[in-house]
Parts: C-alpha cells; structure tokens; sequence
C-alpha cells in the first residue's frame, strides 16, 4: 500500500480557493472509485467531489469550514501500489522520495485528467526524475510540467540540472515587465454614505475583467435581424412545446441553435488563444448567464452543442439553471467554456459591447426585441412595415478574428435566425 495526497481541484477557470463545507467519510472508511467523499465550496458554488481512486481515507489535512488554495493537499488516501496516480505520492520510507505537492508546480497534475499529455508515463518518470533544488526553482519561478519536458538536461543520462533550468528561465526573465497597478484614489465620504468593500465574488469577477480588457485587443460589430419570424414561431408554440417537453420555449433557445449552426460554418469562433498558440475546440461548450441564489450571475454552459436539438437545448439551460439557482453547480458546468451567449436583452437594453472571458476569442450580446419601421420585400415589392428586429453585438478578439470574419459569422447567425 502507498499514501498519496489529495488536492483541492479547480472548480471553474476564475476559482483560486475554496473551502470544505462537508466531509462525508471519516478516516478509515474505504472509498469507491468515482464515490461522492466530500463537499466544497465557494462564493459561487457548492460542488461534489467524487473520488479519482479506490482506496482508505487515512487522515483528514483541512477541517469544514476551512479555506485553502487549489492544489493544496486536505487529505490522503491509501491506495494499493500498483494503482497509477496523477501526482507524487508520499513513500513509505520517507527518506527515500521527496514529496513533492501539487502547489509546487504552475500547472497541477490532477487537473489533466483530459489533457492526456499530463498524465503519460514520461512526465511520472520526469517527476521522479527531478532533484529537489530543480523542484524548488520550479515552484518558484511558476514551471509546469509542459515546461520541463522542454528542457534538454545536460546531466548524467539526461538528467535536468540549476544551470539548464536557469538557462530555460533567461529569455523569460528578459520579457519582464513592471505590471499596470491602479492607483487608490482617497475618497470623500460625506455624511450619510457607507463606503464597503466588494464582495469577495464582486472583487474576483473585476479582477478577471479587468485582465481580459487589458490583454486582449476588443473589437464589437453590431448587426441587426428581423426576427418577426421567430417571434410569430414562438408564439404560436410555446404552449404546445411547453405541454410536450416540461420546459419553456424562449427566444434564447433558438437564437443558441442559430449560433451553434453558425459555429459549424465558421469554427474559428469556436477557438481558445494562449499566448501565440491557437486552439481551435471541436466540441461546442456554450456558455449563457445563470443566476445565482444572491442574484449574482454566473456563466456555466451547455456541453457539445454541436449535436443538439432546441428541445435538448431548451432542456439542458433549464437543469443547469435550477442548479444555479439552488447553489448546486457542478465543476464541469462553468468549466471550459468555448463560446457564449449574453442575453442582455432580457434586461431592456438594445445593444451592448460584452467582454471576452479568456482564452475564448469571441463572445456575443442579444439586444432587446423591439418593433421597428423596416423595409420588406413582398412579391418584389418593397413595402415599409413594422417588424421584430434584434441587435446582436459580437465583440471578437482581434489578433484572431477580422472584421471581415466577424461579419460573415454574424451574417450567417442573422440568416439562420430570420430563417427558422
């Protein structure tokens, strides 16, 4: 048998910390693979943890109620030997294996588990493979495993040494830069006013806007669409489809189809950019705004849209919704999001220029619906008439998207909506 440590995992892409909420074992007791052992939580959410291992639960390392850092080990297990794990285990003989945690590295190893280029038998041997000064500069200087692999060690049978890790860190260290830090301004606080702090979730979601206005070079374009169509649509069936599948038909669930079938054309939009490197997402992850019990919004999304119908849609927005709203969301609902929807429209407002969440390149706003003089063509014949028309706003990063692609895309979500 061997102990291995289990860390905190990610819960969504803005999380750094959580807390425990509930352990549901106590030591000793054996856990099943994929069997619930604990609840966590954060501002946003209270998530389900569900084991990666069969194995005992042989101590408890953070109390309920406590807050710790993503990756920070709160308890360990013991696991039979020939069980492959993603991280670095403690050894038996203590002496023998520096334990290395899972805080020690940029990039934790239990965070791969679809990344199959950080669980391959290479980077376990790499680990073991690491002497403790070369995995203390590691932690330091905020390496990955990603990273090491690049290194090329000049020690004895390939091992990497300081020096070829300092030569690795030197072009970075060139690219330093004093980051922008927004000076505080002393306010006047008169008579009658409170000044408070942000809520620790109000501060997260500044900060993660903040980051994504400042580093990536926003572009929006705004196109209109006559959706009297669609409107007429909804309105003769939305009790009939409300009867046949237990969930209401919204504008929101068609304009979602006429976006994904547009991905399908012009996938690009459908894309996560990482410092110079492009990926472009073959499942469609498609993100929408969900509120909150405190009213807060947040932004899950519905899982390969691709093969999706508007019932199923419909559908999943409406399970992924009540979660939201009972402080039931799971991790994988708000992670890896590839594209999302903002109805701002909902809200009243006819327009708006939307901010990008990194690593996505493009997100899209819904205007309101409003009636407005336009000119139809009937039997050739141009008549102005009042109809339905809808602003949607594409605000795109621009090191990736063109103004020319942005519109094509645009045009082709406005033609599958005026066209439902």
């Amino acid at each position: 048998m061997k102990t291995i440590n289990i860390p905190l995992p990610k819960i969504g892409e803005s999380t750094t910390e959580a807390k425990i909420v509930e352990w549901l074992k106590k030591p000793g007791d054996f856990i099943k693979r994929d069997e619930l052992f604990a609840v966590i939580g954060t501002d946003k959410v209270d998530s389900e943890i569900f084991s990666e291992y069969e194995g005992t639960l042989k101590e408890i390392l953070v109390k309920e109620g406590e807050e710790v850092s993503v990756g920070t080990p709160i308890c360990t297990m013991e696991v039979d030997d020939n069980i492959e794990v993603s991280t670095v285990t403690i050894s038996a003989k203590r002496s023998e294996v520096v334990e290395v945690s899972n805080k020690d590295f940029s990039t934790p190893l239990h965070s791969a588990q679809n990344d199959k280029t950080q669980l391959t038998p290479r980077n376990s041997e790499l680990v073991s493979f690491l002497s403790p000064v070369v995995r203390k500069m590691a932690a330091e200087n905020g390496l990955s495993l990603e990273d090491l692999q690049k290194i090329n060690g000049t020690g004895e049978k390939g091992r990497i040494r300081k020096q070829d890790v300092e030569n690795f860190l030197k072009p970075r260290k060139q690219k330093t830069y004093t980051p922008f830090v927004e000076e505080k301004l002393q306010l006047k606080v008169e008579l009658g006013e409170t000044l408070e702090p942000l809520s620790k979730m109000r501060k997260l979601i500044a900060e993660n806007m903040e980051k994504s206005w400042r580093s990536i070079p926003h572009v929006t374009t705004f196109m209109d669409a006559n959706v009297t169509k669609l409107v007429a649509y909804r309105e003769e069936n939305k009790e009939k489809f409300l009867q046949e599948n237990a969930v209401k038909l919204t504008y929101t669930h068609v304009i979602m189809k006429a976006v994904i079938d547009a991905i399908k054309v012009y996938p690009t939009l459908n894309s996560w950019f990482n410092n110079e490197e492009l990926l472009e997402k073959r499942n469609i992850n498609l993100g929408f705004a969900a509120a909150l019990p405190d009213s807060n919004l947040i932004v899950p999304n519905i899982k390969n849209a691709q093969n999706l119908s508007v019932v199923e849609i419909a559908q999943q927005v409406s399970e992924i919704g009540t979660r939201a709203k009972n402080g039931k969301l799971k991790p994988d609902d708000i992670q890896n999001t590839t594209f999302t929807v903002s109805n701002t429209g909902m809200f009243g407002s006819k327009s708006g220029t939307p901010i990008i969440s990194r690593p996505q390149v493009a997100v899209l706003a819904l205007g309101n619906i409003l009636r407005r003089a336009w000119i139809v063509d009937e039997n050739g014949e141009e008549k102005i008439l009042p109809q339905s028309v809808m602003t949607l706003s594409l605000s795109y990063d621009h090191r990736i998207v063109d103004g020319a692609l942005a519109s094509k895309f645009l045009t082709e979500i406005k033609k599958n909506m005026e066209n439902f």
